[in-house]
């Protein structure tokens, strides 16, 4: 792949500029930019910008205007942004830090619109773990001097288009009405994961049955009440397992809202592949990199 780098090692800020040729366009998806642990700079673009764009908020306080509409953006949120759409951007607490990736590509409509990003606007991310951990490895392929480092890009972006359904919640007023509706579940669960709740307890928080509020999740995230409060649970054990070595997994099970350790071994092997240990081994030598 052809990259204008300029390197983080003394900034402390990795970014690639690629210039694409002719056969990397042909590709269903391709990145264009990328950068991350990015101290967020003003940006105001009459004409937008050339590519779709994807920006996560990893700490400070940022606001966005995009269509005749100001949202803020918080840390764990992130925002979508089409393509030749006028917006602007700005830090709001003088401290912003995002990640963020320009990509493109023939196939990218499609999978935009099965994700449900079709407008610009500010998402809640219910797994930024994983999100940064995308981020992280589409930068280290796009860094590989290899004829096919383009194609292993092209799969990653894809595997982060994918990754985005399940991710991330509209919050936008142009938001789909039954993400609307689900919305003050969807905060409820992420302040109060940790704390013994039931499916009775989440549908009395937007006064529906438990079997409306099934419905809701299936038509909106895909999923059921509980899969959803696990999904959360698990992105929060990540964090821990790498921010916080000297927890015990017994330790982490408690504080994420699992009754035991071996509970939250099967969950998590179920939906990472591989044990809470294994996980904090494979991510214990970057801690310092997740954490800046």
């Amino acid at each position: 792949m052809n990259i204008l780098l300029i390197s983080g090692a003394t900034w402390n800020m990795p970014f690639i500029f690629t210039t694409l040729d002719e056969n990397q366009r042909r590709l269903p998806f391709f990145l264009a930019t990328i950068g991350y642990d990015w101290p967020q700079e003003a940006i105001k673009r009459p004409e937008g910008y050339s590519w779709y764009q994807w920006l996560q908020c990893l700490s400070g306080r940022g606001e966005l205007m995009v269509g005749g509409k100001r949202m803020e953006v918080e840390p764990g949120d992130g925002f979508f942004l089409l393509p030749n759409e006028e917006h602007e951007y700005r830090s709001l607490s003088g401290d912003w830090v995002t990640d963020w990736m320009g990509f493109g590509g023939f196939g990218v409509e499609e999978v935009l619109r099965t994700v449900g990003l079709e407008a610009s606007g500010v998402y809640a991310i219910s797994d930024l773990w994983r999100l940064k951990t995308l981020l992280r490895e589409i930068y280290n392929a796009s860094m590989i001097d290899s004829a096919i480092a383009h194609h292993e890009t092209s799969l990653l972006v894809y595997e982060t288009l994918l990754a985005l359904k399940v991710a991330l919640e509209p919050k936008t007023r142009n938001a789909l009405p039954r993400h609307a509706k689900l919305g003050p579940v969807l905060q409820y669960v992420r302040v109060h994961y940790a704390e013994p709740t039931s499916i009775a307890g989440l549908s009395a928080v937007i006064g529906v049955t438990p079997q409306y509020l099934c419905k809701l999740f299936r038509q909106a995230l895909g999923m059921r009440p509980f899969e959803y409060l696990a999904s959360f649970r698990i992105s929060k054990a990540k964090e821990l397992l790498v921010a916080k070595p000297e927890l015990s997994i017994a330790g982490i099970a408690r504080d994420v809202g699992f009754t035991d350790s071996n509970y939250l071994c099967r969950v998590f092997k179920k939906a990472e592949g591989i044990s809470p240990s294994a996980f904090r081994n494979l991510h214990s030598a970057p801690l310092g990199e997740y954490n800046k």
